[in-house]
């Protein structure tokens, strides 16, 4: 246990040197109450202040303090405190000490002791300063603790509270003695608890403890601590003088003048010659002509030529150098002009400087001899010895920036205790210059800093370019923000701050007029330069900035900005101008703030007008209708300050008309309303304005400043316009169809209304706009335009002009539409197409137009499948279209008649071959792409239905039947051989091809095996255009009509061999079972009493 103390003694060492006992003296240590305040080791001067040196010094234990305090007292004795010192041992004394004891004569009674050492203070320097900070009672340390333990036994005798078992196992305990093993470990906790508690408090008041016996000495370590930062600073100041003796030794050393050697001043000046130099006996060079000096100058040129060309790494900005008079001389406009030569033609020695200028003003063209000529002539060769002319180039351009730089400073200064002092401040960060200008303006600061910049532009420049190095550049911060985008330029060969300063506020100004012209410029006043609005710019007098503006025709107004102070003024002077300048020059943002002071003159005045002028028309004033604010941002633009609503008898109660006055002048609205039923269906909160159209009107002056009866009444006409055109697009947008309004590019128009554009897509168009019965491919550009052309006479009507172009145009187009109505009109050579639609107001003109373009596309679309076909078109028109599809040996002509509201028919001439495929014909045109399919099939089966055409023609008994399944599908029955063939058209290797199949059932009979074997023949025999397959024949289009006929002939040999057989009868349930699905009639000829079966 107090092995653990003994161990945490060098533990609290810091802290017991910290604290002291204040107040009580400790025990064993015996001081005086008068030596408190002195310092350990210290003696004080004066007589008053005795010290009792009893306790301290009561026995001189060792031989070497004897012999010192023999020497002082010898020392005293012979009348001086500075004698001899024996402490190597003097007179008879040696080194050591004595062994049995001290002399009995060297003995000195306690009260000399005294007065020696009495006397030796008074000698003494100055008491050390004793150090008081961060001291604290030991009394407050032991009163913590004490605190500090009773608050943690308090927390510990309530941790051993809650430890307790659980009453379930105390009443096992006692009935069964279960739960013992539980609260015997309880217990147990409570015990180390306790016993840590104990632990942690007795290691503290150990501590405590040892604090209580070094305070015993506290005293002398008090002194002892004392005088160690005493000896530091001591250290410190004779450290501090011997620095400083060497700075001031290496300081004075350029200040010494040598001494002067007058002996050899004095041969040198006498005889003009110097002994001590060595002489090598060398001759001086003989003179050079003028010839020898010419050649060799002449070849120093072709030296450097040739140096400068082939082996020196030249720098871009000094490329542009030329060679005279054996030296290179590089210049670089607005920086420097450097001359240098070389010594020797090797070509890996270095260049030396000849001679250098600056090219700037105000600066010294030449630089005179002496220190500075001589500090960049020997610091320009060594760089040119170690780095070349790149480094050379950047020595010296960095020179030239520096130096401009500080021209510019000196000029900053200058300004600023001039003309400009009370509204410009200067300031030096670095090596930048920082001026700042209006500065008594309220809002944001202002200023431009000139620095050096590493000459690159945000676009980015090749490192090839001279642009490239560093140059002196301008940062420009208006109103505490840095201006992005705006160069500016200023002449790098004439520096003047001034100019700078002219050109920053010249831009500053112009800025702002600017900004406030482009704020005016958003209404329609000044926009459509019906009041002028002019802009004076200067680049560099800001004086010669002014914006002009015409408030009215008879008024204009000119505001300035004067330069140095930044304040506005406007001209010419009047009261009202005087108010708005009071509000100018206070505004914090002018560029934002500045047009709406200007405009807001006019305001009220215009109102008064046009709403006196609107009664005339007749025009009825709602002064009940007062939107709110949120309304007003809703429906109409931003900065409206007045606006008056009227009602137009001849409109429905929904619309109105809205004028309004605002930043950027007078606009027209059109302004939908809720209806009046529907306002108290709808919540309050809701407003009674639905929707908001500004009304282009141009030619505004003569209604806005003047306003009048035709004016108005040309205001009315393109409202009742824009009410038509909201209609439409409402419609398109329910159907989702695209759309979009744009202004008409003709403006010199009167009366000028937005163009409706409308992109029809097959593929997008949604299906209530589709037509099933064409073919969805785009047969015109997918966009439509629709304009508006104005009024009917009674002004109940809208009549638009619709345009569109076709993809492909059709040069004979319009010779084909002759007969078609006048409001449609094509022209052939661009395919544009355009007709007129005229519609109530109020009603879409969407149904109508999709109507009219519908049979638009049918024509279109028609035409172009006849014309691809190389057919004759006869007779053109919306609903009805007649071409020759084939003219040899006769002309077949078909006509199909469509209409938007019923299926298309097809019809043919009596004696035309398509006549027996009517309706499957007419059936095809109605479906997918049929007219397609329609127009080649009359191409395709044309061939073989002229075939079937001959054979009826050719048979005089009613013995042949073609029945026609489908338009590709046939079968032909001869009654009186009992044959049957099909023939339908497949397609092979991607070609239509006809197929012939034999029907024929096999009976017994001469007539049977002759056909077979003729038909057989026939089936793997060849002829034009048609090949026998074993089992049927396959047949082109052009040789299918052949192979008809040989069919017909080899079965009409056989018949006219049989004349008067009898003729088998047809077995009407086969033929039926045949042709399942189809409608059987059985009607009964008087054919030579025979059966005959009609298939429909």
């Amino acid at each position: 246990m107090y092995t653990d103390s003994t161990q945490r003694l060098g533990e609290a060492s810091l802290e017991e040197q910290r604290w002291t006992v204040n107040g009580a003296k400790a025990e064993g240590v015996e001081a005086v109450e008068e030596e408190r305040d002195v310092m350990p080791g210290v003696l004080k001067r004066g007589e008053d202040r005795q010290i009792n040196l009893g306790n301290r010094y009561s026995v001189m234990e060792t031989d070497t303090t004897n012999m010192a305090m023999e020497g002082l007292k010898k020392n005293l004795a012979d009348g001086g405190v500075n004698g001899d010192v024996y402490v190597n041992g003097a007179r008879s004394l040696t080194n050591g000490t004595y062994t049995n004891g001290a002399d009995q004569d060297m003995i000195m009674s306690h009260e000399k002791l005294s007065e020696i050492v009495e006397k030796v203070s008074e000698q003494l320097p100055l008491e050390i300063e004793h150090l008081t900070a961060g001291y604290l009672p030991l009394s407050k340390l032991i009163a913590r603790l004490a605190q500090d333990t009773f608050n943690g036994l308090t927390e510990v005798v309530s941790e051993m509270s809650a430890m307790q078992a659980s009453q379930q196992n105390v009443a096992n305990l006692y009935s069964n003695g279960i739960g013992a093993s539980q609260i015997a470990q309880v217990n147990v906790q409570k015990k180390m608890r306790m016993w840590d508690f104990a632990q942690d408090r007795r290691a503290k008041f150990i501590k405590v403890l040892v604090l209580s016996q070094w305070s015993r000495q506290a005293e002398a370590v008090s002194k002892v601590i004392d005088l160690n930062i005493w000896i530091d600073r001591q250290k410190r100041i004779y450290n501090d003088a011997t620095n400083w003796m060497g700075e001031l030794k290496r300081v004075i050393t350029p200040l010494k003048v040598p001494g002067p050697d007058l002996k050899i001043a004095l041969e040198a000046l006498s005889t003009g010659k110097a002994s001590w130099l060595p002489d090598h006996g060398f001759l001086p060079p003989e003179p050079m002509s003028p010839q020898q000096l010419l050649k060799s100058l002449r070849t120093i040129n072709t030296l450097l030529s040739i140096r400068l060309n082939l082996y020196e790494i030249v720098p871009p900005s000094f490329r542009n150098f030329t060679i005279a008079s054996g030296r290179a001389t590089f210049r670089v406009e607005d920086e420097f002009q450097l001359e240098l030569s070389i010594a020797n033609e090797d070509t890996s020695s270095q260049l030396f400087f000849i001679d250098f200028q600056f090219l700037f003003s105000p600066c010294l063209l030449e630089i005179p001899e002496g220190r500075l000529r001589g500090e960049i002539e020997g610091k320009t060769n060594d760089v040119l010895k170690n780095e070349g002319l790149v480094g050379c180039y950047d020595f010296l351009h960095n020179l030239v920036l520096t130096h401009k730089l500080s021209i510019l400073r000196h000029q900053a200064f200058d300004i600023a205790r001039g003309r400009w002092s009370e509204d410009i401040r200067v300031e030096v960060v670095r090596r930048s210059i920082v001026i700042q200008y209006w500065t008594n303006r309220p809002g944001g600061k202002n200023w431009i800093e000139i620095g050096i910049g590493n000459g690159r532009r945000k676009s980015g420049v090749s490192s090839s370019s001279p642009h490239a190095n560093p140059q002196i550049a301008v940062r420009w911060h208006r109103h505490g923000k840095e201006v992005f985008g705006t160069e500016l330029e200023f002449s790098l060969g004439e520096l003047s701050l001034e100019t700078i300063m002219k050109k920053v506020i010249a831009l500053h100004t112009s800025h702002i007029l600017q900004q406030t012209k482009h704020k005016l410029r958003e209404g329609t006043l000044y926009c459509t330069r019906l009041l002028s609005l002019k802009r004076k710019a200067s680049a560099t007098e800001p004086a010669d900035c002014a914006l002009i503006i015409q408030l009215s025709s008879s008024r204009t107004v000119r505001i300035v900005q004067e330069p140095i102070s930044g304040a506005f003024a406007l001209i010419p002077t009047s009261g009202l101008n005087a108010r708005v300048e009071r509000d100018l020059n206070v505004l914090r943002d002018p560029a934002v703030e500045l047009a709406s002071r200007i405009a807001n003159v006019r305001c009220i005045a215009t109102q008064q007008q046009i709403e006196t002028a609107a009664k005339f028309v007749g025009w009825e004033l709602l002064r009940t209708i007062t939107p709110d604010s949120e309304t007003m941002k809703r429906l109409f633009s931003e900065g409206v300050a007045r606006i008056s609503f009227f009602r137009i008898k001849s409109w429905a109660a929904a619309w109105l008309l809205a004028s309004t006055v605002s930043l950027s002048g007078d606009a027209w609205w059109v302004v939908e309303s809720n209806k009046p039923d529907a306002i108290k269906l709808m919540p309050k909160n809701n407003p009674s304005l639905r929707v908001a159209f500004k009304i282009p009107v141009r030619g505004q002056s003569s209604y806005v400043i003047e306003p009048s009866y035709r004016n108005l009444f040309r205001v009315e006409i393109i409202a009742a316009a824009m009410i038509s055109q909201f209609i439409d697009t409402r419609y398109l947008a329910h159907a989702k169809v695209a759309h979009r309004q744009q202004e008409a590019a003709r403006l010199t128009a009167p009366i000028q209304t937005p163009t409706l554009y409308i992109r029809f897509l097959p593929q997008q168009v949604p299906a209530i706009l589709r037509s099933p019965k064409i073919k969805k491919k785009p047969w015109c550009h997918e966009i439509v335009e629709i304009l508006f052309k104005g009024l009917n006479s009674t002004r109940n009507f809208t009549y638009h002009i619709v345009c569109a172009r076709l993809l492909t145009p059709i040069t004979n187009i319009e010779s084909l539409t002759s007969t078609l109505d006048s409001s449609l009109s094509f022209h052939p050579r661009s395919g544009a197409l355009a007709f007129g639609l005229a519609t109530p107001i109020g009603t879409s003109t969407v149904p109508a137009l999709l109507d009219k373009l519908e049979c638009i596309e049918r024509l279109i679309h028609f035409l172009g499948a006849v014309e691809q076909h190389n057919f004759e078109c006869l007779t053109l028109s919306l609903s009805r279209i007649v071409f020759i599809y084939a003219s040899i040996p006769q002309k077949l002509k078909a006509e199909v008649r469509f209409t938007s509201d019923a299926p298309m028919r097809i019809s043919f001439e009596v004696g035309n071959p398509h006549l027996r495929v009517q309706d499957f014909l007419a059936g095809l045109l109605n479906s997918k792409n049929g007219l397609e399919k329609v127009i080649r099939l009359l191409d395709t089966t044309l061939p073989l239905l002229r075939a079937f055409a001959g054979l009826e023609s050719n048979c005089k008994d009613d013995t042949l039947h073609i029945l026609a399944r489908s338009a590709t599908w046939y079968r032909v029955r001869y009654e009186r051989l009992n044959v049957t063939y099909e023939v339908r058209l497949r397609l092979r290797r991607d070609k239509a091809m006809w197929y012939v199949v034999d029907l024929t059932e096999k009976t017994d009979g001469n007539g049977t095996e002759r056909l077979m074997r003729e038909m057989k023949k026939l089936w793997q025999g060849r002829g034009e255009g048609w090949r026998g397959m074993g089992s049927g024949i396959a047949a082109e289009e052009e040789g299918v009509e052949q192979l008809i006929g040989r069919i017909d002939e080899v079965i009409s040999s056989i018949s006219e061999a049989e004349d008067g057989q009898a003729i088998q009868t047809i077995d009407v349930e086969a033929t039926v079972g045949d042709v399942t699905g189809q409608e059987v009639e059985t009607k009964k000829g008087n054919l030579k009493g025979k059966e005959v079966v009609v298939l429909d």
